[in-house]
Parts: structure tokens; sequence; C-alpha cells
């Protein structure tokens, strides 16, 4: 039996591994940030680049430090690694549903299963949807900012150019490492769960996206980081709201079994009672049958 040869403590600990990765996920934009943005004015206006669109366009500097400094926008946060939590929420979603009843007992998780399933797909997929949202607006006000030579390139390079890529380099790392640690050591727990298909294929899903988010923030100059993390949560917000779709799915599917069950042993047993004359055919219990 799979109960038998189960490591309990290896899958507690794979449990662990992917909550901390979703709290990483979320966390990581209180940890990484851009310089306060005077500095960041400051650096975009003393860059040989700036300088020579300033020239180009007979533009004073300190009219555009002025111009710049009067925006005064919040820091723009990352948006590709608290997008990876997305998908690193719908695994560890999937990893209790599918912990829970070895650790504590299918009759006490069978029927609250569908019902997480439902509530947590749902969730996950309007997150997923609005993280789309926000990532592609995002995305094409950047682009255009770019474009538009030369106060828009000013003003995307004193807003966006400086993203913290080291920062970002640290926590993909974190959450890959974390998620490959997951996969070990739900081997070490037990080998079956290696055929689990959807699960094994939810956590290479979820190692992609995060080897995606820090490729795409390495392969471009820093300058342009803030526009491809952007895409990489685009991304994950498109992959997520698809396996969140498949898990409300699964989730509505496996609550409906569980009615059409309690029905079925609801009407089995009115069927016996009907058969035996309306009178039950079970034993009396004992205290009563003393006394009779």
């Amino acid at each position: 039996m799979v109960a038998d040869s189960l490591r309990k403590p290896f899958l507690v600990a794979a449990v662990v591994a992917v909550l901390v990765a979703f709290l990483s996920c979320l966390g990581s934009s209180l940890v990484t940030g851009p310089p306060p943005f005077a500095d960041r004015v400051q650096q975009t206006l003393s860059s040989p680049q700036t300088a020579e669109l300033l020239d180009r366009f007979g533009i004073d500097a300190s009219d555009a430090q002025d111009s710049l400094n009067g925006t005064r926008p919040d820091n723009p946060p990352g948006m590709g690694i608290p997008a990876l939590a997305l998908i690193e929420g719908l695994l560890l979603l999937v990893l209790v549903i599918t912990a829970a009843p070895l650790l504590v007992g299918e009759r006490v998780t069978g029927v609250l299963t569908g019902a997480v399933s439902i509530i947590g797909g749902l969730v996950a997929l309007l997150a997923a949807v609005a993280t789309a949202i926000v990532s592609f607006v995002a995305l094409m006000l950047m682009v255009s900012l770019l474009l538009a030579v030369p106060f828009g390139t000013m003003a995307y390079l004193a807003i966006f150019g400086s993203f913290d890529t080291g920062g970002a380099g640290l926590f993909t790392s974190l959450v890959l490492g974390l998620t490959l640690a997951c996969l070990v050591l739900l081997v070490l727990a037990q080998q079956r769960f290696v055929t689990g298909k959807g699960l094994m294929l939810l956590i290479a899903t979820a190692a992609l996206l995060t080897f995606v988010t820090a490729l795409l923030h390495s392969i471009v100059p820093s300058f342009l980081a803030s526009i491809t993390d952007a895409l990489a949560a685009l991304v994950t917000a498109i992959v997520s709201a698809i396996w969140a779709l498949l898990v409300l799915i699964w989730g509505i599917v496996a609550a409906v079994r569980v009615l059409r069950l309690g029905r079925q042993a609801g009407g089995g047993s009115l069927t016996r009672e009907a058969s035996s004359g309306g009178t039950s055919t079970r034993e009396p219990p004992p205290g009563r049958r003393a006394r009779d």
C-alpha cells in the first residue's frame, strides 16, 4: 500500500518548500526596488545617450531635469516575480490536495477536496486575469514611452530604466531551487508521485516559468529589463490562467461526483427499507434487547 511506504516528513517538507517559494514571490517587491526617483533622474541625465538626445533636439539639461522631477511617480514594482506567485500558489493548492488524504485521511478530506479546488481555482483564475491585464497595460505604456523621443524616452529611463536585475536574479534562483527541491522531496517521500502526470507537469511548468522570467531579466540591457519583466508577468499570468481553469474544472467534476455518490447511497438505503415493508432489519441496541 502507498501509505505503508510513504515517508511523511519528506512530503511535509515538499509542501513547506512550495509554501516558501510562494511567499518569496509575494514578498519580492518588498526587498528589491529601484533607487530613489531623484537619483534615477540624475543618472538618466548624466548618461551619454541622454546627452546626445538633448543635443540633437536642442533641449537644455536643466529644463529636462525640471520636467522629469515634476512627474514624481511612485517607484514601479517589478511584476515578473510577483506573477510567479500565481503558478506557485496553484502548485501549493494541488500539492496540499494530493498530500492531505495521505497525511490526514480520505474520510476527513474527501468531501472538502472539490470545494477547495473550486474556490482556489476561481481565485487563481481571477487573479491571473487581473495580472495579465495590468502587465499588458504596463508593457504598452513602457514601450510607448521608450519610443516617444526625446521626452518619453527620458521619462522611461528615469521611471523604469533602473531595474534591480541583481535582486531579481537572487529571487528567481531561490524560487527555482525550491521548486526543484519540491520535486526531489516528493520522490523521496514516495516514488509513485512521479507517476502523477498532472502534478509533475505543474511542477515542470512552475520551474519553466521561473527560468523564463530569469532569462528575460538577463538577456537584455538593464534599462530594458522592466519591459521584459512585464512580458514575463504577462506570459506567467496567461499560463497560470489556463492551469487555474483546469483546477476549477477538476474541482467541479470532483464535487459533482461526491454529490452523485451521496444520492446513490441515500437512494440505496431507501430502497432497502421499502423492500422490508417499512421496518428496519437492524437489531435493536444491546441495552434495549436486555430490557425486553
